[in-house]
């Protein structure tokens, strides 16, 4: 298990996260070959050593090319000029808006504007792009939920639905680049998953067209909801829209207990030089054997139903599980037209999913399943058998740190025995229950 940990005293934005990526070795020309995979044109990027607060680290700038299509002009330009962590140059804005001049101070030490036509993209035309390359689809899948994970705050904010936001700053070149670049390097270095400790926002406000408004922004607020953050250690905005999206979209854990051999670590250099803090994130990579048994990826499928009867869906839900699903549930739903119908999840590990899909589509009458991928810590599973006066009985037994936490007899030895007991099996399984540490304490002396 290879665990990307991110520290993020001075929060994130895009670039600070590729230049942390190269800290932690990524080759530059490995990740710009894999970044030509997609058809961007007038851009390089570039990284270089540089100096926060007395921390030393990986800069990354992203180029534009004057000739691409970040300058051309049309009769709706949007034109402003726009400084903050990511980059030091003006591009399209996040915030939706459109048709005026805007201009946006998030204190890096320069900036520069682009007369800016109808480059503006919407989340499935940056899809639609990604997809079309010949990156691995494992790349393309990360990248994909970042930019989801973006869509979504957006529409939140503007209250519209995700598909129907069109991208700004992040529809640019260098954003594109920041996203795609991050779910290279993320694939580059192997890892299995991302954490992260509390996430400086910043402080402070902006001057956009719609007034001065604070920070963290309006779509970072969204992206942060319910995760660990700290506001107000400088007056400057910290973690950008694109940088929580990363997380966000990459499914970083919060408050994770790690351990393992640090394999890797890496500074990475946020463009402005702030007097309240050194302007870095931090990264390293911890390997560990032991976390694989306590911690894993799982994908949950799940299917709107709202013309099966009750029957037909404990049917389906029973193949579910005979095609290899961890765990299925249905829940209680109310669709379009008032139709009170089911969801059904299955939550499958990779080798499941297809298998699982064609249960969904041959035993329902669902036209499609949506896909979550989580990342799950559990506790350490086995089962035993212990002889009790009354038979053998199979008992499950979740551990942590090695150490027996829970004990649970198996629902179908409990009722046989029940059954040739003549006794209920609530009683039985009370009886069993009062006894049951012994139990398995005598088995784990015998063995």
């Amino acid at each position: 298990m290879r665990t990307l940990y991110y520290q993020c005293p001075a929060g994130i934005s895009g670039d600070m996260n590729l230049g942390a990526m190269v800290a932690l070795g990524v080759d530059p020309a490995r990740l710009e070959s894999e970044l030509q995979k997609i058809s961007l044109d007038g851009w390089s990027i570039a990284f270089s050593n540089d100096v926060r607060g007395g921390i030393t680290g990986i800069r990354c700038d992203v180029v534009l090319d004057e000739s691409g299509e970040h300058s051309h002009e049309h009769a709706h330009t949007h034109t402003h000029e726009h400084k903050h962590g990511d980059h030091s140059h003006s591009h399209e804005h996040e915030h939706g808006d459109h048709g005026h001049s805007h201009s946006h101070d998030h204190g890096d030490g320069h900036s520069h504007s682009h007369g800016l036509g109808h480059h503006h993209r919407t989340f499935r035309d940056i899809c639609e792009m990604i997809e079309a390359s010949e990156l691995d689809n494992a790349i393309k899948a990360d990248a994909i939920a970042v930019f989801e994970s973006l869509a979504k705050a957006e529409g939140a904010v503007h209250g519209m639905p995700p598909e129907a936001v069109h991208f700004h700053e992040v529809g640019a070149v260098d954003s594109i680049i920041d996203i795609v670049g991050a779910a290279i390097c993320w694939e580059l270095l192997g890892i299995d998953q991302v954490s992260c400790g509390t996430l400086e926002l910043g402080g402070g406000t902006v001057q956009c067209a719609h007034g001065r408004m604070p920070v963290p922004a309006p779509a970072t607020a969204k992206l942060v909801q319910d995760l660990p953050v700290s506001i107000g250690a400088t007056n400057k905005e910290a973690t950008t829209p694109t940088g929580a999206a990363l997380l966000v979209g990459k499914s970083a854990q919060f408050g994770l207990r790690i351990s393992g051999k640090q394999v890797a670590n890496g500074v990475g250099i946020g463009q402005r030089q702030d007097p309240n803090l050194s302007n870095v994130v931090y990264a390293s990579i911890i390997e560990s054997d032991e976390a694989t048994d306590t911690q894993d990826t799982v994908t949950e499928l799940a299917a709107n139903l709202d013309d099966m009867t009750s029957e037909a869906v404990a049917f389906l839900c029973d193949r579910l599980l005979d095609a290899g699903a961890l765990d299925v549930w249905q829940s209680a739903a109310t669709f379009k037209k008032g139709r009170a119908g089911f969801i059904v999840h299955a939550l499958a590990d990779s080798q499941s999913i297809d298998t699982i899909e064609e249960v969904f589509f041959a035993h329902s009458t669902t036209l499609g399943i949506r896909q979550q991928e989580w990342h799950r810590a559990k506790l350490q599973r086995e089962t035993i058998e212990v002889e009790t006066e009354w038979g053998p009985v199979r008992i499950k037994q979740a551990m942590r740190d090695g150490e027996v936490v829970r004990v649970k007899p198996e629902f179908e030895d409990c009722k046989r025995i029940a059954e040739e007991q003549g006794i209920s099996l609530m009683h039985f399984q009370q009886l069993l229950a009062s006894q049951l540490f012994e139990y398995v304490d005598e088995e784990e002396d015998d063995g």
